[in-house]
C-alpha cells in the first residue's frame, strides 16, 4: 500500500478504536482489492490469518457512523438543514446529509491549507474548531473525486458522455434526475454552507482585501460585484458528497417503519459478491452494526458483503 493511504487507514482504524463498544478483529487487513487494486486505487478487508464462521470481525457503533442526527445537530447549520427538511419535505434527508458531508470536508481542506503554511492546531479558536472535525479520519478516506478508491458514478461524467452512453436506454432518466437533483442541492446549500467556510477561510479574504486598500479622498468605493456563483469548491464537494452518500450509505431501522441512510466506517469498504462471506446485523438495541464471518474465511481472503442480491 502507498505510504499516504496507508496512513489515512491507520488514522481511521486508531479514530474507531477510541470510541466505545468499538471492535475491529486483529485478524483484519486493509489492501488493495481484488476487485481492481492499486490498478484503480481501491481497498478491501482481508483475513490475516484464518477466521472461524460466526466469528465477529467488526463492531460499529453508531457513534462512529454518519447519521442524520448528526447532520440535525450539527452546531453550525444544524438547525438550517432542519428548516429545509421541513420545507423540502420526504427525501430531503440526502440533500442535508451531503450539505453537512461538503462542509465538514471544505473545512478539512480549510485545515490542511493552513497546517502546510505553517499553522498549528491551536494557533486560536478557529483552528482549534478546525482541528476537531468529528469525522476527519474517515472524511480522509472517502471517494471525494472520481477514480478515488476506484469510484465510478454518473454524477462525475461530462454531460456529452451521459448522452452518447446512457441516451436511449432505461439508465438515461435516472442519470438525468439524479443530477439536476444535485445541481439544485448545490444552490440550496450554498446559502446554509458558505458562511461556515467563508468565515474559516476569512483569514486569506482579509489579508487580500488589505492589499491595495489606500485611496484618495477623491477617489470611489469600487462597486462590489454581485455574482451568482456559488462558493469555491462548493459545487465538486456536493457532487462528491451525494456519490458517497448513493454509493456507500446503507438503509439503517430508526423506528417502526422508519429507516435513514447511515455511513459506517470499514463496513463500506467490503466489496460486493452474490456470495458474501460475512453477514451484518444491529445489536444493543441498534446502537451497534456487527459484522460476523459468515462461513470459514482462509488467511489472504477478501471479505465480502452483498449490497443486494443480484436477482433483485
Amino acid at each position: 500500500i502507498p505510504a499516504s493511504a496507508k496512513s489515512r487507514y491507520v488514522d481511521l482504524k486508531d479514530w474507531f478504536l477510541t470510541a466505545d463498544d468499538s471492535y475491529f478483529s486483529p485478524k483484519l487487513e486493509i489492501l488493495p482489492s481484488t476487485r481492481g487494486g492499486l490498478a484503480t486505487g481501491g481497498y478491501g478487508c482481508f483475513a490475516g490469518e484464518d477466521i472461524d464462521e460466526g466469528e465477529v470481525l467488526l463492531k460499529i457503533p453508531v457513534s462512529c457512523c454518519v447519521t442524520l442526527e448528526d447532520v440535525l445537530n450539527d452546531v453550525e447549520c444544524g438547525p438550517s438543514f432542519a428548516n429545509l427538511m421541513k420545507k423540502a419535505g420526504p427525501g430531503s434527508d440526502t440533500v442535508v446529509m451531503a450539505g453537512y458531508l461538503a462542509k465538514e470536508y471544505l473545512l478539512l481542506k480549510e485545515f490542511d491549507r493552513r497546517i502546510a503554511e505553517g499553522a498549528t492546531a491551536d494557533d486560536d479558536s478557529e483552528m482549534r474548531r478546525l482541528a476537531n472535525i468529528k469525522f476527519a479520519s474517515y472524511l480522509r478516506t472517502l471517494p471525494w473525486e472520481r477514480g478515488v478508491n476506484a469510484q465510478e458514478h454518473v454524477l462525475f461524467w461530462k454531460d456529452e458522455d451521459v448522452d452518447a452512453l446512457l441516451k436511449g436506454s432505461l439508465a438515461y432518466k435516472d442519470a438525468q434526475e439524479t443530477r439536476a437533483t444535485v445541481e439544485m442541492a448545490t444552490k440550496v446549500l450554498d446559502a446554509i454552507v458558505s458562511p461556515i467556510v467563508s468565515k474559516a477561510r476569512a483569514q486569506e479574504t482579509e489579508n487580500s482585501k488589505d492589499e491595495g486598500s489606500f485611496r484618495f479622498p477623491w477617489q470611489q468605493e469600487p462597486e462590489e460585484e454581485v455574482e451568482d456563483e456559488v462558493l469555491e469548491g462548493l459545487e465538486e464537494a456536493v457532487r462528491g458528497a451525494f456519490v458517497i452518500i448513493l454509493s456507500r450509505a446503507f438503509a439503517a431501522s430508526v423506528g417502526e417503519n422508519k429507516q435513514e441512510d447511515r455511513l459506517e466506517p470499514f463496513l463500506d469498504m467490503l466489496q460486493h459478491s452474490n456470495t458474501p462471506n460475512v453477514s451484518h446485523n444491529t445489536i444493543d438495541g441498534g446502537s451497534i452494526v456487527e459484522v460476523k464471518a459468515s462461513q470459514k474465511i482462509m488467511s489472504g481472503e477478501e471479505l465480502f458483503n452483498q449490497y443486494k442480491s443480484e436477482e433483485d
